[in-house]
């Protein structure tokens, strides 16, 4: 359900339960996996605009951070049956692991079309089961009302709570500040530096008592205004 009072079914699949947040879409033809892990889309449901996702499972080494940090995720249709070595897991037990609620069997494409037209829009997804159907004008009601993501602190929740060292291949030393990093971002870095991954808030006096090569803030959830301890930093 949109916060324009838009109303789809579908079939649920992953958790059961409700998810609430902006609706976002992505139009990568693979890297659900990596999407679905990326901290920068905390607190947001996220939408997959190719038809078919989840043939290929999940897999461990496609992780880009230590679980799945969206709100809710939809798909126009979901594979039941992956077929890749390298898949521990199907798409729909990776979601109920993390109690996160999917939603398969919608218009997709209508609503990249909506969003790429009118912006972004608060949302909720509910998968349940039976008889235990939800009030759809009081959901849509608690639709509008839900925070825009503009005013939640995200950052906070996905960032380191303490300084970090990682040993790379190179003398040089990178402090990154966390505001939401990618695993790939780490892993690259670590091909030509050490990095000290420090928490987003950690202020100018600290990063320089470790005297580094260079620093490097990272990209992240939500909007980057709310972040002021980096900002000053």
């Amino acid at each position: 359900m949109l916060e324009d009072g838009t109303v789809l079914r579908g079939d649920g699949f992953g958790a059961l339960g409700e998810a609430m947040g902006e609706l976002v879409f992505n139009t990568s033809m693979t890297g659900y996996v990596e999407a679905l892990t990326d901290p920068s889309y905390a607190g947001q449901i996220l939408m997959m605009t190719y038809p078919l996702i989840g043939n290929y499972g999940v897999c461990d080494e496609d992780y880009e951070s230590d679980g799945i940090k969206v709100e809710g995720f939809v798909v126009r249709e979901l594979c039941e049956t992956p077929s890749n070595w390298r898949s521990k897991k199907s798409l729909s037990e990776f979601l109920e692991e993390y109690g996160v609620p999917g939603i398969q069997g919608v218009d997709t494409r209508m609503l990249t079309r909506k969003i790429r037209i009118y912006g972004t829009m608060k949302s909720t997804l509910i998968v349940y089961e039976g008889n235990d159907e939800p009030n759809i004008d009081e959901v849509i009601e608690k639709t509008k009302a839900q925070p825009a993501i503009t005013e939640l602190d995200l950052v906070n929740k996905v960032s380191v709570s303490k300084p970090t060292f990682i040993e790379g291949d190179n003398d040089l030393n990178v402090v990154l500040i966390d505001c939401g990093v990618k695993w790939s971002i780490i892993r690259l870095l670590k091909k030509n530096t050490n990095i000290i991954l420090v928490p987003y808030n950690t202020p100018a006096k600290k990063i320089l008592e470790y005297d580094p090569d260079g620093v490097l803030i990272s990209n992240g959830p939500g909007d980057p205004i709310r972040v002021k301890e980096t900002i000053n930093t």
